[in-house]
C-alpha cells in the first residue's frame, strides 16, 4: 500500500519487502546474510532425442550404372567441394564419364582437354601405365596394408632407396605421408623439433596446402580463410605486386635480400626454425625467383643456423623440366623437401619429406612426434616406385624440356595477338599468362572475382578445355606427356577464347 506523504518509488519497494518477508515466513527460513552459497537447481536443458541406429540399406539401387541426373541428385544431396560454396561448384561441375591420356570425357560423351592437369597432379595424364596397374594388384594381393611404424614393406624400402638416388646431394632420408599439406606439417613439424626453434617464415605470394599449419605458412587468400597461428611470418617476395626493388635484376635481388635480412634480425634469428620456399611459385603464378636470391636466402640461412625447407609438391618430378624445381638455382641444397602430386601422378594420395643427412641423423635417436594411420601405404608407395621408374625410362623429363620451347612460342604469339595477356611466363610445363584489364594492370587480384573471367571460363569449357584460372592468372600446366601438337592445339582455343576480352580492354 501507498505510505503516507512518500513517492510510487518508496511504496513499491515497500510493497516487494512485504512479500519478500512473507514468502520467508511461509517458507521457515530464516533470511540471514552470509549463508553457505546455493547453486542454482533445475537449469539443465531437455534432452532431444534423434534416431542414431544403422538402418541396413538398399543395396540394389547402386548396382546399376547412374544417370546423370541420378548422379547430380546424389551429390546435390550429400556432397561438399573444397574451397568455394558447394553448389555453385556442382552446378559448374562435369559429370566425368571417362578419361584417358590428356583428356577427360563427360556423360554426353564431349572430350575436354585437362589443361591443368586436373590441380597440377596428373603428371602422366589419365592412361594408367600398365606397369602400376601391375604393381597395384600385386601390392594389394600380398601386403595390402601394415601400419607404418609396426612393419615395412618391401615396397616402401625401394621407393626409398630410388628416391635417395634421384634426390640431389645428401636428401636420403624420407618420411611418407597421404597429401602435400600433411607433408609440410611433417617438415614444420620436423624443423621446430631439430631447432628447438619456433619460427616459420615464408612468402607472401605462396601457397602451401590447406590444413591449419601449412595454410598458416601460406600467403596467398586462402589464409584468410583461418584464423591467425602464432610462430609463422611472411615475407615480401621477390615479386611485389605494387613496386619495384630495383632498376635491374641485381639490384632488385639485393635489396629484397636485404629487406629479409633485417626481418630475420628483427624477428629474432635465434628463434626461426626454418625459411619455407616454393623453389618456383606454382600457384601463385609461376615465379621463378632469380637464383641469386635463393643463393642469398641459403647463405642467411646458414649464416643463422636456420634450416631452408622447399615446397616441391607441384614443382617436383618433372614439372619445370627437371626432376626438382630447386635444381634451377645453381649451388642451392635444402635442408628439406616436401613433395606430392608427382611422386604418383595422383593415380593415389601419397606424399612425403627428404631430409639431408644431419636432420636424418637426428631424428635417428630422437622421435618425430608426428604420425599418421596410412604413413607410408604400401599400395601407394607401389605406385609411387612404379611411377617414378616410369619417368625415368620413358625419358619424360627430357620431354618436358623439349615442350618448353613449344610453350614458350605459344605464349609469344598470345601475348603478341591479345592486349589482354599483360605477361606469361615459363619453366617446363609449369606455365601461365597474367591477364591484364583497360589500365594494362592485372584485370584482378588472386582473390577477387572478375565478370570477364568468369565469361572467359565459361568460353573455355564450352570449347572443350580444362584448367585453373585463378584471379588474373591462367594456368597453362599440361599432363608433362603432352605432345607438341595437343599443346599448339590448345592454344589455338585458348587464342579464341581470349577475342571476348580483348575486346573488353580495349
Amino acid at each position: 500500500r501507498r505510505v503516507h506523504g512518500g513517492s510510487p518509488l518508496i511504496s513499491l519497494l515497500s510493497n516487494m519487502l512485504s512479500k519478500r518477508f512473507l514468502s520467508t515466513v511461509k517458507s521457515g527460513r530464516k533470511a540471514l546474510v552470509n549463508q553457505p552459497y546455493q547453486s542454482n537447481t533445475g537449469t539443465l536443458p531437455a534432452f532431444s532425442p534423434k534416431a542414431n541406429t544403422y538402418t541396413r540399406p538398399d543395396l540394389s539401387k547402386f548396382d546399376h550404372p547412374w544417370s546423370h541426373a541420378e548422379s547430380h541428385a546424389a551429390m546435390k544431396a550429400h556432397s561438399i567441394f573444397s574451397w568455394g560454396s558447394t553448389d555453385a561448384i556442382l552446378e559448374g561441375s562435369l559429370l566425368a564419364s571417362k578419361a584417358e591420356g590428356i583428356y577427360i570425357y563427360d556423360h554426353t560423351g564431349k572430350k575436354y582437354i585437362d589443361w591443368g592437369s586436373g590441380a597440377v597432379c596428373s603428371n602422366l595424364g589419365h592412361t594408367v601405365p600398365k606397369e602400376v596397374v601391375e604393381a597395384v594388384e600385386k601390392q594389394l594381393k600380398t601386403v595390402a596394408f601394415v601400419y607404418g611404424d609396426s612393419a615395412y614393406t618391401e615396397i616402401r624400402a625401394k621407393l626409398t632407396g630410388l628416391l635417395g638416388a634421384i634426390t640431389p646431394g645428401d636428401i636420403n632420408g624420407f618420411y611418407f605421408a597421404s597429401g602435400g599439406a600433411e607433408a609440410i606439417e611433417v617438415a614444420i613439424r620436423m624443423a621446430r623439433k631439430y631447432t628447438n626453434r619456433t619460427k616459420i617464415m615464408s612468402r607472401y605470394r605462396s601457397y602451401h596446402g590447406s590444413t591449419s599449419g601449412a595454410l598458416a605458412a601460406t600467403g596467398d587468400y586462402r589464409r584468410w580463410f583461418v584464423a591467425p597461428s602464432p610462430g609463422f611470418v611472411q615475407i615480401i617476395d621477390p615479386f611485389p605486386l605494387n613496386f619495384s626493388w630495383g632498376a635491374n635484376p641485381e639490384e632488385a635481388v639485393e635489396r629484397s635480400l636485404n629487406a629479409l635480412h633485417d626481418q630475420i634480425l628483427l624477428e629474432d634469428p635465434n628463434n626461426i626454425a626454418a625459411i619455407l620456399l616454393e623453389s618456383i611459385t606454382g600457384a601463385g603464378g609461376w615465379l621463378k625467383p632469380p637464383k641469386e636470391y635463393m643463393q642469398g636466402v641459403r647463405a642467411l640461412c646458414d649464416k643463422y643456423g636456420i634450416l631452408l625447407i622447399c615446397d616441391e609438391v607441384m614443382t617436383g618430378f618433372g614439372r619445370t623440366g627437371r626432376m626438382f624445381g630447386f635444381e634451377h638455382h645453381d649451388g642451392v641444397l635444402p635442408d628439406m623437401i616436401t613433395f606430392a602430386k608427382g611422386l604418383t601422378a595422383a593415380f593415389v594420395p601419397l606424399s612425403g619429406v627428404g631430409v639431408r643427412d644431419h636432420v636424418h641423423n637426428y631424428f635417428r635417436s630422437n622421435p618425430l612426434g608426428y604420425g599418421s594411420t596410412y604413413c607410408a601405404h604400401p599400395v601407394s608407395c607401389a605406385v609411387g616406385y612404379h611411377t617414378i621408374r616410369y619417368l625415368i625410362e620413358n625419358n619424360v623429363v627430357e620431354h618436358v624440356r623439349k615442350m618448353e620451347a613449344v610453350m614458350i612460342d605459344e605464349l609469344t604469339k598470345l601475348m603478341e595477338k591479345h592486349p589482354s595477356v599483360k605477361q606469361a611466363r615459363a619453366i617446363g610445363l609449369g606455365a601461365g599468362f597474367d591477364l591484364a584489364g583497360p589500365d594494362g594492370n592485372f584485370l584482378l587480384h588472386l582473390h577477387e572475382g572478375h565478370p570477364q573471367a568468369a565469361a572467359l571460363k565459361k568460353r573455355l569449357v564450352q570449347r572443350g578445355l580444362l584448367t585453373m584460372v585463378r584471379g588474373h592468372h591462367f594456368h597453362c600446366t599440361p599432363p608433362l606427356i603432352t605432345t607438341e601438337a595437343q599443346i599448339r592445339e590448345s592454344f589455338a582455343i585458348i587464342s579464341d577464347c581470349l577475342v571476348g576480352l580483348d575486346e573488353y580492354v580495349i
